[in-house]
């Protein structure tokens, strides 16, 4: 019976909103795999920030997934480490004060990043860890935005964090919504074929799970509404949290990844839209549990 209603779960978050071209043609069937490793792991790295560089910060997709999923999983009593960069890490504190949850926030650095990298995973020591919405190493071995943009001088590289944990026989998931994030490697002749610059931009790092919705958010989200499922208890957070976060990042600073302005909307996609996904997510959980 949970099956089905992760079945749900997925076709709500795998909605192509923002017509990007990917989560309408490609379901990787992981998401099962991905709430079961994450409701048994007990320490979680989770990866997130996505610089916009003619705003020089993070955008809105991304830090609210990722602080979703980690309220998610402190629930359950997991541990839980969020690493970004200096330009998504105030926004990530933001909604983590929203969701009223103290969280260590981990900021990469450009410079030296492998053994910073290294240390901090060392130190941790997690079970398991998720890339939402990061930015990944694409074949030339440059980061790009979903318009051929080069962000290799701004943003630091994070692929060490799914390196060192595969080497180490621990679980790497990841969710993306355009082909250039960490883990997309998974579906690389897809991203090519459905996804605009795809060959240039697509990510070659992979994963043991890739989650390919239609805002990365979603994802977070969805995982939750899967971890509920197997708690008993509904642990997502309600639309008017929602808002409140969306609307902290952007007076921070936060941008819409599409427009470039510091909207509420998230790739291009509206508020409306974004709080309904939500509640169809909490609506698929109340009727699980009932």
């Amino acid at each position: 019976m949970i099956k089905g209603y992760v079945e749900k779960i997925d076709n709500i978050i795998s909605k192509d909103s923002g017509c990007r071209g990917l989560s309408e043609h490609i379901k990787t069937g992981d998401i099962n795999e991905a709430i079961n490793t994450l409701y048994t792991s007990e320490r979680v790295i989770v990866l997130t920030g996505f610089c916009i560089k003619e705003a020089m910060i993070g955008e809105t997709d991304g830090p609210i997934g990722a602080v979703s999923l980690c309220s998610g999983l402190k629930k359950l009593g997991k541990k839980t480490l969020i690493a970004t960069d200096i330009y998504s890490s105030s926004l990530v504190a933001r909604a983590c004060a929203v969701m009223d949850i103290d969280m260590d926030i981990l900021i990469i650095p450009l410079e030296d990043s492998k053994e910073y990298i290294e240390r901090s995973f060392k130190k941790f020591n997690p079970d398991a860890v998720v890339a939402i919405e990061r930015p990944g190493v694409s074949v030339d071995g440059n980061l790009y935005s979903m318009r051929e943009e080069d962000l290799s001088d701004v943003i630091p590289k994070a692929e060490d964090f799914f390196e060192i944990a595969k080497q180490n026989k621990i679980k790497t998931i990841a969710i993306g919504d355009g082909g250039n994030e960490m883990g997309m490697g998974n579906i690389r002749e897809d991203v090519k074929r459905y996804v605009k610059h795809g060959e240039k931009i697509c990510s070659v790092s992979t994963c043991d799970y890739l989650i390919v919705a239609g805002v990365s958010n979603w994802g977070g989200h969805g995982i939750v509404a899967g971890l509920s499922l197997l708690k008993g208890q509904n642990l997502l957070h309600t639309k008017e949290i929602e808002l409140e976060m969306l609307e902290s990042i952007v007076d921070e600073g936060a941008v819409d990844g599409c427009s470039k302005e510091p909207d509420c909307t998230v790739d291009g996609i509206s508020l409306e839209i974004n709080l309904k996904v939500l509640e169809d997510l909490r609506e698929v959980v109340d009727g699980a549990l009932k």
